[in-house]
C-alpha cells in the first residue's frame, strides 16, 4: 500500500485553481492543504467564494490563530462550505506573525495552545482538527512541552517540519530531532523533500511515518512523484489548465497576470538560467507581453 502524500500550503502559490489543475493532470496527492486564513482585527474571516468542498479534490482549509473562539468560528464556517477537517498553522516562521504569538510564535507558549485546543474540543465543534508545526521558535526543545499538550487532545494528525521558526527556510531540516520524536509520537513528515530520491530515503529511514508532505519540491518539479512524465510538456499542460481555471474563477486580467508570474517562480529554479528569465517575465504588464515572455522562458532555458 502506498504511503499518502500531502501538498503543503504556500501563500500565493498553492491556490485552488493551481490545485485543480495539478490534480487533473498529475495527481498522486491525497490531501491538498490550502494557504492559511487569518481573521482581521474585528475577528472576521474573509473567504474566497470558490473555497468550497470539491468532490475530486481533497482540500484541507488552514487557519492561523491563537484564539479558541476564532478556531471554532473558522471550523463552523468551513463546515457550512462542506469540509470535514481543518488544519491549524503553528509553524509559520515569519517575524511579522511570530511576534504576535501566531504560527511558530505560539510554540513557546504551550499553555496558550492548550487553552485554545480545550476551547475547541470542549465545544460542539464537529470538524476534525490537524496541526502543522515546527520544533520550536528559537530552540528545538520547545516541541517537547508542545507535544505533551497535543497528546491530550484527539487530533486528526500532527505534521512536523523539523526546523525552528527563526531558521525560516535556511539550513537543513533536523531529521535527527524528528527521529527522536517519531519514536514516541505518530507524525507526518515535511521539509525540503525536493526529489523522489529524498522522499524514498526518508520512507526507508522512517517506515512508521504514515504520510509525507511536500511543498516547494512539487512546485519546482510537478513531475517529482511521476518521474516518467516529461517536465517541459507537463509544465505547458499544467500552465494551460491553470490559466483556464483562473479565467473560470472570474479573475481580472491583472490578477491572472500576477498569478501566472507566481506560477513560474518555483519552476524557474528547475531550469538553467531560469531565475534570469523569470526576472524579465516579472516586468511584463500585459497578457500579450506575458505570452511572448513565456515562450522565451521555455525556449531559452
Amino acid at each position: 500500500m502506498s504511503i499518502p502524500i500531502y501538498f503543503a500550503p504556500l501563500q500565493s502559490y498553492t491556490t485552488l485553481p493551481y490545485y485543480l489543475a495539478f490534480e487533473s493532470l498529475i495527481g498522486g496527492v491525497d490531501k491538498y492543504f490550502a494557504p492559511f486564513y487569518r481573521a482581521d482585527k474585528a475577528g472576521i474571516f474573509a473567504y474566497d467564494k470558490q473555497m468550497l468542498v470539491r468532490p475530486k479534490l481533497h482540500v484541507i482549509p488552514q487557519v492561523l490563530t491563537n484564539s479558541g473562539e476564532e478556531l471554532i468560528r473558522f471550523a463552523c464556517d468551513m463546515q457550512e462550505r462542506g469540509f470535514d477537517e481543518i488544519n491549524l498553522n503553528v509553524g509559520c516562521p515569519f517575524p511579522m506573525l511570530t511576534n504576535r504569538r501566531l504560527g511558530s510564535g505560539l510554540l513557546p507558549y504551550p499553555d496558550m495552545l492548550r487553552n485554545m485546543l480545550a476551547a475547541y474540543f470542549d465545544g460542539d465543534t464537529p470538524l476534525k482538527l490537524s496541526i502543522k508545526l515546527r520544533l520550536g521558535l528559537e530552540v528545538d526543545n520547545e516541541i517537547n512541552q508542545v507535544m505533551e499538550v497535543l497528546n491530550d487532545f484527539p487530533l486528526e494528525e500532527i505534521i512536523l517540519h523539523p526546523r525552528i521558526g527563526i531558521q525560516q527556510y535556511k539550513g537543513e531540516p533536523n531529521w535527527g530531532a524528528f527521529e527522536g520524536l517519531v519514536a514516541r509520537y505518530t507524525l507526518v513528515g515535511n521539509g525540503d523533500i525536493n526529489s523522489k530520491e529524498i522522499l524514498d530515503n526518508l520512507k526507508l529511514r522512517f517506515p512508521d511515518v504514515p504520510a509525507w508532505m511536500l511543498g516547494r519540491g512539487l512546485l519546482t518539479n510537478p513531475c517529482l512523484l511521476h518521474p516518467e512524465m516529461e517536465w517541459r510538456d507537463t509544465m505547458l499542460k499544467l500552465h494551460d489548465l491553470f490559466l483556464n481555471n483562473l479565467k473560470e474563477f472570474g479573475l481580472t486580467e491583472h490578477q491572472i497576470l500576477n498569478q501566472l508570474k507566481c506560477f513560474w517562480e518555483y519552476p524557474s529554479r528547475h531550469l538553467e538560467g531560469g531565475q534570469r528569465l523569470l526576472r524579465k517575465m516579472k516586468k511584463v504588464g500585459s497578457m500579450v507581453a506575458y505570452e511572448e515572455s513565456r515562450k522565451r522562458f521555455l525556449a531559452d532555458s
